[in-house]
């Protein structure tokens, strides 16, 4: 992504991303200047909102100029939001679950939208540049959001990766608990970090991906119960290579964007964890946009254990953050 501030033909609207200098942002990463008014959690959802709340005899954005610095399945879909509101009012499901895939790693309840992800990723990298995965999408969309079922060669076997890796997490062989952050337990610091959904991977099974995690321990909304604040992603090591397990700590793969129902996560100082936590823990090749720390091999601690360990380590930070 390209992060320079826009200076072309007025009026401009940021669709996702976040462009400096357009008339108008719609877009949901951090420090936007969205208006209250149009903020939903994903940038499609907002340029959805923005094009129904819009007078349809308001000729103001008629001619307006739509830019984005970057190429992903929600800036395709709210940069096509824009375009042909008529069609995306029409299409708003499919276009919202294929956005929330891409962006927060939310497999929904069909798999409609994670085909549609897939596909968008695939082409978008094969196209080369951000610009010319708009220039060969965008005049496609709607033959994806029609028909993206019958386009399997582009989906089938990623798709039919993430089946089994959460067919794992349904037969019990990737084990997956709770651990609570119960504040009364601790005095030297106040406040909460949330609890940490755990899932252990046993031997030769590689680590759940985001749209697995997500899965497992889904974000409810406000007044449907509590998600988890984090995830202790653990695989176990064989006995043949010393035991122990190797771990990946993260917050829900949507926390890195300013949301509206999905609950805000507290953010975690990921430099001070790993200083807690020592030398056999890093901060470098994560994955994703949110993981915290990774161990560098394996230790011996146990997974619940672990998670205990981690929620008083971030405890310990509390008064650093405030």
């Amino acid at each position: 992504a390209e992060y320079k501030e826009y200076s072309g033909p007025e009026p401009s609207i940021c669709a996702d991303g976040l462009v400096e200098g357009t008339t108008l942002q719609l877009t949901h990463w951090q420090n936007n200047k969205t208006p209250a008014e149009y903020k939903e959690d994903l940038s499609t959802e907002i340029a959805l909102r923005w094009s129904k709340l819009l007078d349809e005899d308001d000729q103001e954005w008629a001619d307006a100029t739509v830019v984005n610095n970057h190429f992903d399945t929600d800036g395709l879909m709210t940069v096509w939001a824009l375009l042909h509101p008529k069609l995306a009012k029409k299409w708003a499901s499919r276009m919202v679950s294929a956005a929330a895939a891409g962006d927060f790693l939310e497999w929904g309840l069909g798999d409609a939208g994670v085909m549609l992800d897939i596909a968008f990723t695939r082409l978008g990298e094969e196209a080369g540049s951000d610009e010319a995965a708009y220039e060969t999408l965008l005049p496609r969309v709607e033959e994806f959001l029609m028909g993206i079922e019958g386009m399997d060669h582009l989906w089938k076997e990623e798709l039919a990766e993430l089946h089994e890796a959460f067919d794992l997490v349904a037969d019990g062989a990737v084990v997956c608990s709770r651990v609570s952050d119960d504040g009364g337990s601790y005095s030297h610091a106040s406040g909460s970090i949330g609890d940490i959904g755990i899932m252990v991977h046993p031997p030769g099974v590689a680590a759940s991906p985001g749209l697995v995690v997500s899965r497992t321990f889904p974000q409810t909304m406000p007044g449907l119960g509590k998600g988890v604040a984090r995830i202790l992603v653990a695989t176990q090591r064989s006995e043949q290579l010393g035991g122990g397990f190797s771990y990946i700590y993260e917050r829900p793969a949507y926390a890195w964007a300013e949301t509206v129902y999905r609950p805000t996560i507290r953010e975690a100082d990921a430099a001070a964890i790993q200083e807690v936590l020592g030398g056999e823990w890093t901060t470098k090749n994560l994955r994703g946009m949110t993981s915290i720390v990774m161990t560098v091999g394996a230790v011996q601690t146990a997974p619940e254990e672990m998670a205990r360990l981690l929620i008083g380590a971030e405890r310990s930070l509390l008064t650093r953050l405030a």
